[in-house]
């Protein structure tokens, strides 16, 4: 992988993890939890609530709330690793491209996770039933493309690339 190919997929986790952590900050300081904001009438709205669990609210309830902090920080972090290693040891941009985009997604909510004791979710739309954030978006794209890579393309290059005949 290229120093820029480096810096790039750097850019990109970056600018990710500054538009969820932005946008988090407003929601958090422009709306009450539970207050809302229509963005787009009958379609979006902003709306401010706190997530102890994961995506969709899952494991939100019961259980020792230290116990439960640390159990999706410690699955943040493994998750990290997992793509990391995926950059790291493949040189497939499609894949660098989803992985970043994972790792970004967990480094927005790993981060609100650890200084706010849960993730803020806001985005409502219309067709969809749940809260999420601009992490959660990164996460779920990049979740998908790793799927659709890894699952329909089949095995990734790994290692150098191989030398083509003359």
């Amino acid at each position: 992988m290229t120093v820029t190919r480096n810096r790039a997929l750097a850019t990109l986790v970056a600018a990710v993890t500054a538009a969820d952590w932005v946008s988090k900050a407003w929601v958090q300081n422009r709306l009450p939890v539970d207050g809302w904001h229509t963005v787009v009438d009958g379609w979006v709205v902003f709306t401010h609530r706190r997530n102890t669990g994961v995506a969709f609210s899952m494991f939100a309830g019961g259980g020792e709330s230290w116990l439960r902090l640390l159990a999706l920080t410690l699955a943040g972090v493994v998750g990290i690793v997992v793509c990391v290693h995926l950059i790291r040891t493949t040189h497939d941009r499609l894949l660098h491209f989803a992985a970043a985009l994972v790792v970004a997604g967990a480094l927005g909510n790993l981060g609100d996770r650890l200084l706010n004791g849960a993730v803020t979710d806001f985005i409502l739309v219309r067709f969809f039933p749940f809260v999420f954030n601009v992490a959660d978006v990164a996460i779920t794209v990049g979740g998908i493309l790793l799927a659709l890579r890894l699952g329909l393309a089949g095995e990734p290059r790994q290692g150098p690339p191989e030398p083509t005949p003359a």
